[in-house]
């Protein structure tokens, strides 16, 4: 968990933080997590920037001039997978080594590498990161909608940044369950539904709902509602 200026961020493999320069960042560690500190002065990639330290004011330079007016600065935790989490990974390997072996030509190496994972990073900046979700109403919402669906806790705790056990606590102290309590609820209301307002079969119904095994399927009803489906059905007509 990174804090800056008093706002969390729970981050995982692929992430990156952008910390400019006066916030307050501390860090909490919640898992064995490899991540490496880029320390930057603007002045390093532009002799005109010397003195200053606002990141963002790299782009007024013409390298990035093409970024300038995308780069959502409020962006501040960005995700990268797959190929892009494989090239970052390779300019900080290769900049470390070129730091480490000190041989002709590092310097303009350096260089070229960090124009590259600048670029990287403020084209990621400017993309819409909406997809993170957070644990509110919205969220619970969008767990209703599509609980019938092959809806897995681990996709949900990465869309809003966290571990699934992470996840599982700040969501059980929002909602008073767990995710995957809070699930099978839903999917047993979505049921319940059906049972009163279509004649489809119980076997139907408990694959409709998201449920592949009929004694799971049985026991969650039960356990909710207090009867059997067969029960309910009968007794509600």
């Amino acid at each position: 968990i990174h804090t800056i200026d008093g706002r969390e961020y729970h981050v995982q493999g692929g992430d990156m933080i952008i910390i400019n320069h006066g916030c307050k960042h501390s860090v909490t560690p919640i898992k064995n997590l490899q991540y490496v500190d880029i320390m930057l002065k603007p002045e390093y990639v532009d002799e005109a920037l010397m003195g200053t330290n606002d990141i963002f004011l790299l782009l007024s330079l013409e390298d990035f001039s093409e970024l300038s007016n995308s780069v959502n600065h409020d962006n501040l935790l960005i995700h990268f997978d797959n190929q892009e989490k494989r090239s970052i990974e390779f300019i900080i390997n290769l900049t470390r080594e070129e730091q480490r072996i000190h041989s002709p030509g590092g310097e303009k190496m350096l260089h070229f590498a960090l124009s590259m994972l600048l670029i990287i990073v403020f084209r990621k900046m400017s993309e819409n990161q909406t997809s993170k979700f957070e644990i509110n109403e919205k969220l619970l919402s969008f767990i209703e909608r599509n609980c019938c669906s092959e809806l897995s806790i681990g996709e949900i705790a990465t869309k809003c940044g966290y571990t699934p056990e992470h996840f599982s606590r700040i969501f059980k102290k929002y909602t008073g369950k767990t995710p995957v309590a809070y699930l099978n609820a839903c999917r047993i209301n979505r049921a319940k539904s059906l049972l009163l307002k279509s004649d489809k079969s119980v076997e139907f119904i408990m694959y409709d709902c998201g449920f592949s095994n009929r004694t799971a399927f049985f026991k969650k009803f039960y356990e909710q509602v207090g009867c059997t489906p067969l029960q309910f059905r009968k007794n509600q007509k």
